[in-house]
């Protein structure tokens, strides 16, 4: 098995996952009447995107080029990624729509996500 895909089917899957959340009739999500929940929901789930695609492209051998400057790179994928599902809510749903505290809140979550795999989690595997 090629080893980009061995080491980041998780996060292809979690990056299709979202996709199709985001692009569900929002009747058909449950609705959470906590203050910002759905802000703190798109922090959340691209701060995960970034830490499994942080891991997997340092774990992965298939393309070396993804060794270097790995945290910008990714950033800038999960980033535009975020930008983008928000923009195919807005063309392709019929009520959701494009909202930029989202889209902020993605790239925070990435930021955040990228922190936590390139700082944290390895201090916490010393231990």
């Amino acid at each position: 098995m090629n080893s980009f895909i061995k080491y980041n089917i998780l996060s292809i899957l979690w990056a299709i996952v979202i996709l199709i959340l985001c692009l569900m009739p929002g009747k058909d999500l449950p609705h959470v009447s906590i203050l910002n929940f759905d802000k703190l929901v798109h922090f959340s789930v691209y701060l995960l995107l970034a830490s499994m695609m942080y891991y997997g492209w340092k774990k992965q051998n298939s393309f070396s080029s993804l060794h270097q400057n790995t945290l910008i790179k990714i950033l800038l994928i999960t980033s535009t990624y975020g930008f983008a599902v928000e923009i195919m809510q807005e063309l392709f749903t019929t009520d959701r729509h494009f909202d930029i505290f989202d889209a902020l809140a993605n790239s925070m979550g990435a930021v955040a996500g990228s922190f936590f795999a390139v700082y944290i989690k390895p201090k916490l595997s010393k231990t």
